[in-house]
């Protein structure tokens, strides 16, 4: 009995993480209340994830539980990787534009001039 409860104080503190940093779209946060209803439900009825384990073929509930977790995972380390990816394009992309103003820039100064050191 104590177990179920310090996972339902769990899921209810990530809920509440999450309720706090709301600037994500509202489908994100759907998403995430969602799976969080999900997971208090298997924890009160932990008998419910052994049946629709036997539904979908998969011999046990923990089974079904730890597969969806790891294609959860796999989800959310490619979304996150597509994101560094393109954060790191984005950066390539402004430091070439840097590079290229600050060359203008010397070559507009007057020759007598010392150059601007480097930040």
């Amino acid at each position: 009995m104590i177990i179920r409860i310090l996972l339902l104080a769990g899921l209810s503190a990530i809920g509440f993480f999450v309720f706090l940093r709301r600037n994500r779209l509202p489908c994100h946060i759907m998403t995430v209340f969602l799976l969080l209803g999900a997971g208090a439900i298997a924890v009160v009825v932990p008998d419910l994830t052994s049946e629709v384990a036997q539904f979908v073929g998969v011999g046990r509930g923990a089974d079904l539980v730890t597969y969806i977790a790891i294609i959860a995972v796999m989800f959310v380390l490619l979304h996150y990787y597509s994101k560094f990816v393109e954060l790191q394009q984005k950066l390539t992309e402004l430091t070439r534009e840097m590079a290229i103003l600050r060359a203008e820039a010397q070559a507009q100064k007057p020759a007598g001039t010392e150059p601007e050191p480097p930040p």
